[in-house]
């Protein structure tokens, strides 16, 4: 999910996206977007800083997940969505799949998240997560986009056992949804919105979902000056107090 003013962008898997009028709370129309394939899992959606100089809605940031982890960037207008530019990571030459990208608007930057989820480091289940962070690129650089060792400007380790779904970036902290629907047991399932400092570079809080919601929380992002929870199955939007 990504709000812009007062529309929520709610993907689907494999492409489809339903906009949501958050003042009437009517679907007021649905498309594919220009990315739209069997493997696109859209783990995250988020609005970055260059917009669609027609109607001013901002590019929008992709989340591929499945497969080689890319990033898409939509321009939307209207019904119709065109990917205007694709982002992959690279290491030691080869594909580096990454679950989330996330834009941080706020700094100009692009921060990428990744998890081997088979890869536990110890008996609770805990996984180390890469947080890596780079440039945003430009149009001048190409329609498809290789980021490499040298694009990047920090990259550091988080460890916490609990699957990755969607994630924001405000005011320095990325929000990064997690776990699965109650009748997924698991070390990951955990339901828990995770609050990283990007400054400190460190898991400063957990906010516990168990009681929020029983379905698989999808995705966040901020309204007004609340934060709303996008869940899956049937679980709808909930609105979130965020200390």
């Amino acid at each position: 999910m990504a709000i812009y003013k007062d529309k929520a962008y709610l993907m689907n898997e494999g492409g489809r996206c339903r906009v949501l009028n958050l003042s009437t709370g009517n679907i007021e129309r649905s498309f594919l977007v220009g990315s739209a394939a069997k493997g696109n899992h859209i783990n995250n959606a988020c609005f970055g800083l260059r917009g669609n100089v027609k109607d001013g809605t901002p590019f929008l940031y992709l989340s591929e997940c499945y497969n080689s982890g890319r990033c898409f960037v939509e321009k939307l207008s209207g019904d119709t969505s065109i990917t205007v530019q694709t982002i992959e990571a690279t290491r030691d030459g080869k594909n580096w799949r990454m679950t989330n990208w996330v834009v941080d608007n706020e700094n100009g930057v692009l921060y990428a998240l990744t998890r081997n989820r088979n890869n536990h480091i110890d008996s609770l289940g805990n996984i180390i997560c890469h947080v890596v962070k780079y440039p945003i690129p430009g149009f001048e650089d190409g329609t498809y986009v290789k980021l490499s060792e040298k694009d990047i400007l920090d990259q550091y380790e988080i460890v916490f056992p609990n699957v990755l779904q969607g994630s924001k970036i405000r005011k320095n902290k990325l929000y990064l949804v997690t776990g699965f629907q109650q009748s997924i047991v698991s070390k990951e399932s955990q339901r828990a919105i995770l609050i990283i400092d990007l400054k400190k570079k460190k898991l400063i809080k957990s906010v516990d979902l168990t009681y929020v919601t029983t379905n698989e929380p999808e995705d966040l992002d901020f309204y007004r000056n609340y934060a709303l929870l996008y869940c899956g199955q049937e679980g709808g939007i909930h609105k979130i107090n965020i200390k």
